[in-house]
């Protein structure tokens, strides 16, 4: 008698949507970007502009964040 069996999956559904997603921001890449004002008495103490970049090396130096040599593989 053969027993026809299925492919055993190697992560959870939710892992693999998590990886791909990683996968994802990864190749195409997300800047973020945010001001924090730090005000004492309607008075600007500090003011900070901040920006973070996330991908992948090879991306950044696609789109021109990186200088082609900077990053070395």
């Amino acid at each position: 008698m053969h027993v026809k069996q299925e492919p055993c999956e190697l992560a959870e559904p939710s892992d693999a949507t998590l990886v791909e997603l990683l996968d994802r921001v990864l190749h195409t890449g997300v800047v973020l970007v945010g001001d924090v004002m730090i005000t004492v008495a309607d008075i600007e103490l500090i003011y900070l502009r901040l920006q973070l970049m996330l991908s992948s090396a090879e991306t950044a130096r696609q789109a021109g964040w990186l200088a082609a040599g900077s990053c070395r593989a």
